[in-house]
């Protein structure tokens, strides 16, 4: 099945195979399913025409929630405890530490979150700029491995990672970018993080060679044809494999009138699809079973723990304190 995840963009960009209209996935029992199974085949998939046009911003979160909840279980996206999160321009400076890039207009570098699956629905797409883009972490890695081996094998190495906060621990992981530890591919790679460690004197330092690599990787990430990109719509709504492909987004400039402004609604997930996780994983997810409630970033380092990982024991917890 990850031989399927071997693509790229360029040739998926016309194929719209990957999409599936909003009114067919609530047609059928089976509708989660498809949606599944189109994830598990490439990796992400849009669902469209999603009906946000001329409704009150808290009807189309009441949507959002209802239809992710059927689907999996959110998790928190901050210490703020948010299962829902607001894409938008907030001014964050993503060269704090402390900062979130989701609330800022910058460009941002492909990279993984702290969840299973990435969703976003677009409410409020900016005039100039603001493209997703996606592409298999998994190709990018067996390319690597084509062409530069012992930099794909220094990539399944250990690197340290700042956890920037992610179970309320203000520390840093060590955790290899690409691994197939548990029989299955999962990638985590956020270079900015890596990179960010090195302001912990207890983490090691970074070599010339692991630098080299990461240049490496990013050169391939962003070469022509390599992404997929997508410059998203009002109701279309987006699904991304988190361990098996990165995503970016271009620097965007919004509306003059603030109530124009870009505007995604995002969630992370859990889902019964997920992989067993190397146990390097488990300071940022919490847990690293297959299926498992895990991920997120919580208001203390107690809160996931209080969880069952049970994900239809979860989502009644969850379901509760969500919007």
């Amino acid at each position: 099945m990850l031989e399927t995840l071997n693509w790229r963009g360029e040739n998926l960009s016309t194929s719209g195979s990957w999409k599936v209209q909003y009114q067919d996935l609530n047609s059928t029992p089976q509708a989660t399913d498809n949606l599944k199974a189109l994830i598990r085949t490439y990796g992400f998939a849009v669902v469209t025409d999603v009906p946000v046009a001329d409704q009150p911003i808290a009807a189309v979160e009441t949507l959002f929630m209802r239809n992710i909840l059927e689907f999996g279980c959110p998790v928190s996206q901050s210490a703020k405890l948010d299962f829902l999160g607001h894409v938008t321009d907030r001014g964050s400076d993503i060269s704090n530490p402390k900062s979130r890039g989701y609330e800022s207009s910058a460009e941002l570098p492909f990279h993984t979150d702290r969840c299973d699956l990435l969703t976003l629905l677009c409410v409020k797409q900016a005039p100039i700029g603001g493209e997703t883009r996606v592409v298999s972490a998994f190709a990018a890695y067996k390319q690597l491995l084509r062409t530069k081996p012992e930099q794909a094998r220094i990539l399944c190495e250990p690197v340290p990672f700042d956890l920037r906060d992610t179970i309320g621990s203000n520390t840093w992981a060590m955790m290899p970018v690409f691994s197939v530890e548990t029989g299955t591919f999962v990638a985590r790679y956020v270079r900015r993080f890596i990179e960010a460690s090195q302001r912990f004197e207890d983490a090691p330092r970074l070599s010339d060679e692991q630098c080299k690599a990461f240049d490496s990787l990013d050169a391939i990430l962003n070469a022509p044809g390599m992404a997929i990109n997508l410059r998203l719509k009002p109701g279309e709504w987006l699904f991304i494999d988190n361990h098996r492909m990165l995503h970016a987004r271009s620097q965007f400039q919004d509306d003059q009138d603030p109530a124009a402004a870009r505007l995604l609604l995002r969630a992370w997930l859990c889902w019964s699809d997920s992989p067993e996780l190397p146990q390097s994983f488990l300071p940022t997810y919490g847990r690293i079973a297959g299926g498992a409630y895990r991920g997120g970033v919580w208001p203390s380092p107690d809160y996931l723990p209080s969880i069952p990982s049970d994900l239809d024991l979860a989502r009644k917890r969850i379901g509760a304190l969500c919007p």
